[in-house]
């Protein structure tokens, strides 16, 4: 066991080692093409994959169809308080919190709410933060942003619950998994300080209980965050924006923003047939930013990933497969996350091959077999293909999403890496508490000036050239 744990460090180890302008005036800026446009106009399948961009209607969680609302395209000019642009968690969150607060707003979408990242993610809920040293730059050290963690961290569940929407937010748990005790204690070590602080309810198992409620005896321990779980994020983001929708906000799909201009001490945004006036503008764009404002297509690392789901599953298998129903990721790396949905399908993510991100055969059948091992009478049990998708993941060298301020009433919201089910909501809600009292000097969490990269395809060369070919490597070889 000594050695085995020797060789997985160094492998894990190695392959870490070797791994604009602004806005002037009534100017019209216009900036780059459209990057949503110019990439969608792509004939080529394989290259959409590649891109994430890929029709949001392949993602597993737009099945089976529901009755979803369709935007109607802005046609004509109008005027409000606060313009949302991008319909995703973050953006719909943000409409549904104004639109409380009875804040006149309007929301510009590209295609319709979830086309983004929100619509294809792996639908974890893992109300966790990852670096405390980020708090010595908010106000009051980060007290205020933590009270306010402590009490929303379970947003998902309570709007699903406050709202009446379906978007199977389910406080299961989340079960993070390891072959060994040192594996768990190393791993439980980085979030001490949110247990020490009260704002995480984790409880460590192993044994029998861990095999009751994943139904494998592949791992030795396990730490259960209580309140982590799943959720639909497609239907999630379309809950909120029905919602803002019904309390007055404005909302309009089939609607890219392609122009933006000062105007008198406002803001107005171009659309194919129309525009819109407002005191203060949002990009809500995460990883999947339009060209009109160059700051926020360079101040991220794009990061390619899929996802996809089984079929529901057979008696036998819905037996055999977490039984307990939490969500599961596995520690050091987690190249399987798996979540059981309502409809008791698995979904199952990572990243994909750089040879071949469009083959979702070969992505499923590397799944099947980790399946296989991982719960052995499972071999002949028919667990089959449904859907297969990829999305972008927004990545920042800050491990907490970015709030920017580009000029007065110019703003971002973005950056959500893996942590958008939870903080893009959260963060949605507390933007709109400030824009709404018009205090944004209260908000808890610093606002930023937008930052170039200056390597932007330097985590999708480690991560998936590197890292997750040397751990899947491991994984095949029985290190990991």
């Amino acid at each position: 066991m000594a050695q085995a744990k020797l060789r997985r460090r160094a492998l894990l180890t190695g392959g870490a080692v070797t791994l604009g302008a602004g806005l002037l005036g009534a100017r019209w800026w216009k900036g780059y093409p459209d990057l949503l446009t110019a990439d969608a106009a792509a004939q080529n399948e394989a290259d959409l994959f590649e891109r994430g961009l890929i029709a949001v209607e392949r993602s597993g969680w737009t099945r089976p169809p529901a009755v979803i609302p369709a935007y109607p395209e802005l046609t004509g000019d109008l005027t409000t308080d606060v313009l949302v642009i991008g319909a995703g968690l973050a953006g719909s969150s943000l409409a549904l919190h104004l639109a409380e607060a009875g804040v006149a707003v309007t929301v510009l979408e590209a295609r319709q709410p979830g086309w983004g990242a929100s619509g294809r993610n792996a639908g974890h809920v893992l109300p966790t933060l990852r670096d405390p040293g980020v708090f010595a730059s908010f106000p009051d050290r980060g007290k205020t942003f933590l009270e306010a963690f402590r009490a929303h961290h379970t947003l998902p569940y309570d709007l699903q619950a406050r709202h009446g929407f379906a978007a199977d937010a389910v406080r299961s748990g989340y079960l993070n998994v390891a072959a060994d005790a040192d594996g768990i204690r190393t791993f439980r070590a980085q979030t001490a300080w949110m247990e020490q602080q009260g704002l995480l309810s984790v409880v460590e198992i192993g044994g029998e209980d861990l095999h009751r409620a994943t139904g494998s005896k592949a791992w030795d321990r396990a730490l259960n965050y209580i309140d982590g779980g799943r959720v639909n994020p497609y239907r999630l983001t379309n809950g909120m924006a029905a919602t803002a929708a019904r309390l007055g906000a404005r909302i309009y799909g089939q609607s890219p923003a392609l122009a933006i201009a000062g105007n008198g001490g406002r803001w107005t945004v171009r659309t194919a047939k129309g525009s819109v006036t407002a005191d203060r503008v949002v990009f809500c764009t995460n990883a999947y930013p339009g060209g009109i404002v160059p700051e926020f297509t360079a101040a991220f690392y794009p990061l390619t990933a899929y996802a996809l789901t089984t079929e529901p599953l057979p008696d036998d298998a819905r037996a055999a497969i977490m039984p307990g129903g939490q969500t599961l990721a596995q520690v050091p790396i987690d190249l399987n996350p798996l979540v059981r949905d309502e409809q008791d399908r698995l979904i199952l993510s990572s990243i994909p091959t750089v040879s071949s991100p469009a083959d979702a055969r070969w992505h499923f059948a590397n799944q099947l077999d980790w399946l296989h091992r991982t719960w052995p009478e499972t071999r002949g049990m028919k667990i089959e293909l449904q859907a297969y998708w990829t999305g972008r993941v927004a990545m920042r060298d800050r491990q907490f999403p970015g709030v920017f301020e580009l000029q007065p009433g110019l703003f971002g919201l973005m950056y959500f890496n893996a942590w958008g089910n939870v903080m893009a909501p959260l963060m949605g809600k507390l933007l709109a508490e400030g824009l709404a009292a018009d205090r944004l000097d209260t908000l808890p969490f610093p606002i930023e000036k937008p930052l170039a990269v200056s390597n932007p395809g330097k985590m999708d060369r480690i991560i998936r050239h590197v890292m997750i070919p040397a751990a899947r490597t491991g994984q095949r070889i029985g290190l990991l």
